[in-house]
This record gives structure tokens, C-alpha cells and sequence, in this order.
């Protein structure tokens, strides 16, 4: 038969027991809050569209706000440097270069298609740089190619300056927010209901 010491010695063993079950359970549930948190709040940006047609005044007051400069011809896709506008205003001279891979997230679209970007940094991965871009688009079949490029003004499809979409990321933080309210409380309701079914839990 069992002692007096044996059994409050079981129940000391169940109740820690309980209790490292119950710590797990509270980990477990943050990690589950955090994930949910994270996976709905977006960060958006959008492109604003130039007049047509393309003054060059907006490619001058650009450059003063050093903009990372982009052309866009088809499905090619290079860096402009040293830019410079002709006197007539009709051409803008510039030197091609390979781009990088930290600017080429507008090519899709943004992250999934929908004009998102993380605003952590991954590696060397720093996706908050597409807010400082501006994409030149060309018609196709200018031959452009690395090296030193003149753009005709009249060949200029459209130029796209990109910028954070503030409603649009706002909406999606308050989303994540509600989402995150809500699991915590189905998670504080688990815990509670995890403790009194338990008649040895000590807190």
C-alpha cells in the first residue's frame, strides 16, 4: 500500500509534469501568434504612372532625389547610370549596366505577384530598395544593351515611380493585428482550459 510519502511524491512528479506541459503549451502558442502575425501584415508599394508625354523635367527632378534609375525594354532590364538629358530635350543619354539582383523585384511585380516587399533584411537581400526606384519603359526593338544608350523621349512608353502604398499596408496591419488579438485569445482560452482539467496544477 502506498505511503504518505509516496503519494505526495507522485503528486508533486505529476504536477511538474503538468507544469512543463503547460510552459511547451505557452511557447508553442507564442510561436503560433508570432507566425499568424507576420503572415498577415503586408508592406505594399505602388507605381505612380507619369504624365504622357514624358516630360524630361521629371527625369531631372528624379535624378535630384537620387532615384535608382531603370529601363525597362520587353522582358530586358538594365541599371541607368550617368544620365544626362540632351539640350533639345528630345534624348536622354545614359550608360547600361547589368542589374543587380537586390533591384529586380519589380520585375515580378513584387513578392507573389501583388506589389509587396519585406521589410526585413535577408542576407544582402534588401527588398525596402524598390521604394527608391524609377522604371523607365521603352518600345521593344532598340537594340539596348550594356554600355552607352541613348533613349529617344518619343520612344518612351510610360515611367513608373515607385513608392510605399501606405492605405493599402495599413489596411494589412490592422489585419494582422486583429488576426494576432484573436489567436492569442483562443490560445489563453486553451491554456486555462489545458490547467483546470488538471486537479494538480500549482501556479
Amino acid at each position: 500500500m502506498a505511503t504518505g510519502k509516496t503519494v505526495i511524491e507522485t503528486i508533486f512528479t505529476i504536477t511538474k509534469w503538468n507544469q512543463l506541459k503547460i510552459t511547451i503549451m505557452k511557447k508553442l502558442l507564442t510561436i503560433i501568434i508570432i507566425l499568424f502575425a507576420f503572415a498577415s501584415c503586408n508592406n505594399y508599394y505602388k507605381a505612380v504612372t507619369a504624365n504622357q508625354p514624358v516630360p524630361t523635367s521629371i527625369v531631372e527632378t528624379m535624378k535630384m532625389k537620387d532615384k535608382y534609375f531603370i529601363l525597362r525594354d520587353d522582358l530586358k532590364a538594365f541599371a541607368m547610370k550617368n544620365i544626362l538629358i540632351t539640350e533639345d530635350k528630345k534624348n536622354i543619354q545614359c550608360t547600361l549596366e547589368t542589374l543587380p539582383a537586390m533591384h529586380k523585384l519589380h520585375l515580378t511585380n513584387g513578392r507573389d505577384g501583388d506589389m509587396k516587399y519585406r521589410t526585413t533584411k535577408i542576407t544582402d537581400d534588401d527588398e525596402t530598395l524598390v521604394l527608391n526606384e524609377v522604371h523607365v519603359y521603352i518600345i521593344p526593338g532598340n537594340n539596348s544593351d550594356t554600355g552607352s544608350f541613348t533613349i529617344s523621349i518619343a520612344n518612351i512608353e510610360k515611367i513608373e515611380i515607385l513608392e510605399k502604398d501606405k492605405q493599402k499596408t495599413k489596411r494589412s496591419h490592422a489585419v494582422g493585428t486583429a488576426v494576432a488579438i484573436g489567436v492569442s485569445v483562443i490560445a489563453v482560452a486553451g491554456i486555462a482550459a489545458a490547467a483546470f482539467s488538471s486537479p494538480f496544477i500549482i501556479f
